[in-house]
């Protein structure tokens, strides 16, 4: 019983540490469209995915329009993979959460 309340303790750390990282206004705008653009809530993975990968595509134009000299991540850091799957789980929240919203404000 310890065991199973050590990996609900990781899980949820994982989430809010998700939900962190998309609480800015680029994440919630993101989110905000993926979920009203969503039908059903079977589709959430799929427009997590689609979620995830605008915010990383919307972070690199937005360091290429920086004139950075390096706008492309570093794809064989196992780092930012480790931020590309927390922003996933965050999205996954945040996707959630608004979808859940939006269906009992319009079922009113």
């Amino acid at each position: 019983m310890q065991q199973l309340s050590v990996y609900f303790n990781q899980a949820a750390a994982l989430a809010a540490q998700g939900f962190d990282t998309v609480n800015s206004m680029q994440g919630i705008i993101i989110a905000v469209v993926a979920a009203g653009l969503m039908r059903r809530y079977n589709q959430v993975l799929g427009w997590t995915v689609g979620a995830t990968l605008a915010h990383e595509v919307a972070n690199i134009v937005r360091r290429h329009l920086a004139h950075d000299a390096s706008p492309l991540p570093n794809f064989g850091d196992v780092a930012y993979w480790k931020l590309v799957g927390i922003r996933f789980i965050g999205y996954l929240v945040a996707i959630s959460v608004v979808y859940l919203v939006r269906r009992l404000v319009l079922r009113s």
